[in-house]
């Protein structure tokens, strides 16, 4: 990557009718920030920023948003920063690191969620859909599940779209047999995500087996079945070819006379 420092996204406030800007968006959150005394999480919280400034190098760095959120952080890096630099160059940074730290101390094990998406800004901040969908991959069961059985630091959890933007794109330090699909439902999201575990391929292979597949919108409303509802006066038999037969058939509420139907 060049080490020309990308023009700066802006977080000035803009008019709400101004259009929003394209990003990608990180969240990260440290595991089990609140069992620890308020000195170790202030000292957590500063090996942080120290880790992810060193894995994102100071010119990049200097040129995203961050957003502090307690026990972790929101990240915002502007369309000039590649996508691929994120999961190929930023994430195995940080791994490597936060391994490092496990000799010294404060301890770091992170959840970090990543997608992209148009960001809108206020003088309140940073919203808009995809940060909410940002912050509802990291605060997911499957990740949640895959920073707690894993032998490493690092759990990650990347959307749809830099699954198929950036992980099936071959990319240097991006492995995509290493990212499984898990199905995430959190408030209103229901989406499909796709995990990865550092150094722990079959953490990420386990949990991804378990999680429930197939989420639904959650829209108040019955799941769609497709077909063809069929009841009948007698016995209901098929014949060669998809045939039915029986007594007065049913088939979605009209009843048809005794005879064979072709489904």
């Amino acid at each position: 990557m060049s080490a020309d420092r990308p023009p700066r996204l802006r977080s000035e406030a803009t008019a709400p009718a101004s259009p929003p800007a394209h990003a990608t968006l990180l969240v990260a959150d440290i595991e089990r920030f609140s069992s620890r005394d308020g000195a170790d999480q202030m000292r957590t919280r500063e090996a942080m920023y120290g880790e992810f400034r060193a894995a994102f190098t100071e010119p990049v760095w200097s040129s995203c948003l961050h957003e502090d959120r307690g026990d972790g952080l929101l990240v915002v890096l502007p369309q000039q920063i590649p996508k691929s630099v994120v999961l190929g160059e930023f994430v195995p940074r940080l791994d490597a690191a936060l391994g490092r730290r496990r000799r010294s101390d404060p301890l770091l094990r992170m959840r970090i969620a990543v997608h992209a998406g148009d960001v809108h800004f206020d003088e309140h901040g940073i919203g808009g859909h995809a940060v909410n969908r940002t912050f509802r991959l990291c605060d997911s069961e499957p990740l949640r599940k895959a920073i707690g059985a894993s032998c490493g630091d690092l759990a990650l959890l990347v959307s749809e779209v830099i699954h198929e933007d950036v992980v099936r794109g071959g990319y240097p330090g991006i492995a995509p047999q290493a990212f499984h699909a898990v199905d995430v439902r959190v408030k209103e999201t229901a989406v499909r995500a796709w995990l990865h575990v550092p150094g722990d391929a079959d953490a990420a292979r386990r949990i991804a087996a378990e999680a429930p597949r197939g989420p639904a919108a959650d829209t108040g409303h019955p799941p769609r079945q497709d077909g063809v509802s069929l009841t009948a006066g007698g016995d209901l038999r098929l014949g060669p070819h998809n045939n039915i037969a029986g007594r007065d058939v049913r088939i979605d509420g009209e009843t048809r006379s005794r005879r064979w139907w072709r489904s």
